[in-house]
């Protein structure tokens, strides 16, 4: 009954699409009605005047040039150089992704609205909740550091102290105002755990007013989403608070268990201004999750895939929150700084068996502190000058010899502490035509050798052709975590030790220089940028000696492009292409290819805003194959090639007396059977429901 019901569904929504495509070159330009929510002065940031240094998606006039009204409004993005900077000046690689895109893709899943863009890739190893990784430009997603509103989102107990287990909690989006992709090494800004980039998730602020939203989400496999916003603000205060539930009897990939999943969380905000100049802000994101777990895939005898099943005694509780506060005070003209701390806490329960007691416990909590100041010492000169103190614990537990039925836990703890200091320079010449930013940061580490690394971009804008070069080169670190430098497990009773003191940090330093155009009037804008990355002193778990050890050098290099056509009022066109061979030496001196990474990944997206206050999405990716370890029966790892993939989704939203909409979606709307990283993944699924805004 549930294939006949989603084969029916799909015909309707296919239907349904197909009619509304067959009508566009009739169809006037679009005078939709939006919804009162988005009407507010935060609109105007959300969709871009000018966009040659990103790909971003906007709905404004393609006729407008890079002059200085647009200077004006251009949107703001602070993740590139720490403070506010109009888009159109930044001078690195940048992917700024909208509540705007969120709403026209009907996607509340963080991750997934930024596999849209270039040099960006997401993988999910399963269907909702399942782990899930991003990498930029084919850099592993160990170098990728998250953030939330600025503070960085850290679990301390993490084999690298990466924030990839989770990942795919990412589901409370209500309140969101845009997210910034930094791409490259940002070490000199942003310290270890930035080698590959920056994700920094951002919220709204200082909403004025009361209002909010409803929206609840039906999927199936009894999948049920529901994504809530609350907010009220005036002139010296707002709040705003975000709940989210999530739950899914998941897919069973022919086996008896589906691989289940909860999740309940929110995100919350609130400011205070003391005076125009002085004000406090509290931020957070909270995730309770349960998780299904099972079999990993594998190889039979005659090297045919074995699937992963899900297993009802092995599941992951997991917990993950940050609550940030900071205080930003206006001196003068001259001078501004902030003041802002953060705790972040994680923990990862694994179960392993029908035994309550037979589990693996990973928590890790970070502290983090931070002072910035910024001084404009002329218009054409900015100072930025700051220090940030971070305190980092893990604590293990693992049971001691459950072959033997003894679960008595042994526990690992740990800590240390690390302070940095960090500067940037940026200077704006030539009537803000040419952008030069120098950066550095010191590392002082309680563990390690002190590091400094540094960074310098340029950008040159043509205002009257619309074009822009931009470069950059850059140095990278990561520091070993706690884990490879303490960690170990428990066999037979004994505990085994896999973590080296002697580790020392990995680098790196990158290069991309990259260009911008602006044709037709705006009507098409094009992107084009090379990058290469070298990696030393990689730090690897070597089989062989049963450590964590430095041991591999590595490297990327490829390039991304893009194209953005508006070629009426009715259609926005974003297609995006990425060329990334990313490679590490091995023990014998040669270059192999990086596990997991796709060489050459496609997405397209085509927005339709259609009378009738409709708009519809398609959108379509390709990944090509790529290299996936796994065991044969004998043991042995293999280098399994996994074959390309391409899925294809739609999104079509209704909406109704301007507080209402209803929305369908589909994900693998051709029900392509395929696998990401050997696991396999949910053939067609189709959701709906609806939006209620106040």
């Amino acid at each position: 009954m549930k294939d006949l019901f989603t084969e029916n569904v799909t015909r309707i929504f296919l239907l349904t699409l197909l009619c509304l495509f067959m009508a566009l070159p009739s169809l006037p330009a679009q005078s939709q009605e939006q919804p009162e929510q988005k009407q507010t002065d935060q609109t105007a940031v959300q969709k871009p005047i000018d966009q040659t240094a990103v790909q971003n998606k906007d709905n404004v006039s393609p006729q407008q040039g890079i002059t200085e009204a647009s200077a004006v409004l251009s949107p703001m993005v602070v993740t590139a150089t720490r403070i506010e900077t109009p888009l159109f000046q930044v001078t690195k690689s940048v992917n700024v992704v909208t509540s705007d895109d969120r709403d026209e893709q009907e996607q509340y899943y963080l991750p997934k609205l930024l596999d849209n863009e270039p040099g960006v890739n997401l993988q999910q190893d399963g269907g909702i909740g399942q782990y899930s990784t991003i990498s930029i430009r084919g850099v592993p997603s160990t170098y990728t550091q998250f953030q939330y509103n600025g503070f960085p989102l850290r679990d301390a107990a993490d084999t690298q102290s990466t924030f990839s287990y989770f990942t795919g909690d990412l589901y409370g989006s209500s309140n969101l105002h845009q997210i910034e992709v930094l791409k490259g090494p940002q070490s000199a800004l942003y310290g270890s755990q930035a080698m590959g980039g920056i994700i920094n998730i951002i919220p709204e602020t200082w909403q004025q007013g009361l209002g909010g939203n409803i929206r609840s989400e039906f999927g199936p496999n009894n999948t049920f989403i529901e994504n809530d916003t609350l907010h009220y603000g005036q002139d010296k205060y707002y709040f705003n608070f975000n709940p989210m539930y999530i739950t899914t009897d998941g897919e069973k990939n022919g086996g008896q268990y589906g691989y289940y999943y909860r999740n309940k969380g929110f995100s919350a905000g609130a400011g205070y201004r003391f005076t125009p100049d002085i004000n406090i802000e509290f931020s957070s994101i909270y995730a309770n999750s349960d998780l299904a777990m099972g079999s990993s895939p594998s190889l039979d005898s005659n090297g045919n895939l074995i699937t992963n099943i899900a297993d009802p005694n092995e599941h992951r509780e997991s917990e993950a929150g940050q609550y940030g506060l900071k205080l930003n005070d206006h001196v003068s003209s001259v001078w501004n700084y902030s003041i802002k701390g953060a705790y972040t806490e994680t923990q990862r329960h694994y179960y392993w068996s029908a035994v309550d007691t037979d589990h693996s416990n990973y928590d890790g909590s970070t502290g983090y502190l931070e002072t910035q100041h910024n001084f404009t010492i002329t218009d054409w000169l900015g100072l930025v000058v700051g220090a940030d103190y971070e305190k980092d614990y893990y604590n293990g537990q693992e049971p001691r010899n459950p072959y033997n039925n003894d679960y008595t836990p042994v526990y690992y703890k740990q800590n240390w502490y690390s302070w940095d200091m960090f500067s940037q320079a940026n200077l704006k010449l030539l009537d803000n035509s040419l952008f030069l930013n120098f950066g550095g940061r010191s590392n002082n580490s309680e563990a390690f050798d002190p590091k400094t690394v540094g960074e310098a971009s340029a950008a040159y804008l043509f205002k009257q052709t619309g074009t822009k070069l931009h470069t950059q080169v850059s140095t990278g670190y990561r520091t070993p975590s706690l884990y490879e430098i303490y960690g170990g497990y428990l066999f037979n009773g004994q505990v085994v030790t896999i973590g080296n003191p002697n580790l020392t940090p990995e680098s790196s330093t990158g290069y991309e220089f990259g260009v911008d155009q602006k044709v037709f009037g705006g009507i098409v804008k094009l992107g084009l940028t090379w990058f290469h990355t070298d990696f030393d002193n990689l730090i690897i778990y070597d089989g062989s000696i049963n450590k964590y050890m430095n041991a591999e050098k590595g490297k990327t290099e490829g390039f991304e492009t893009y194209a953005n056509i508006f070629p009426v009022d009715w259609l926005r066109m974003n297609f995006a292409y990425t060329y990334a061979d990313p490679q590490y030496q091995t023990a014998g001196g040669q270059w192999q290819r990086q596990e997991y990474m796709p060489r050459n990944k496609v997405s397209s997206l085509l927005t339709f805003f259609l009378p009738y206050n409709l708009t519809a999405s398609l959108n379509l990716t390709r990944r090509d194959a790529k290299v996936v370890p796994l065991y044969n029966p004998n043991y042995n790892s293999v280098r399994w090639d996994e074959p390309s993939s391409t899925t294809v989704a739609a999104a079509l939203t209704y909406t109704f007396l301007k507080h209402y909409q209803l929305f369908m979606r589909a994900e693998n709307l051709m029900n392509e059977h395929y696998t990401e990283n050997a696991y396999l993944m949910p053939g067609r699924s189709i959701y709906g429901g609806v939006n209620l805004m106040f």
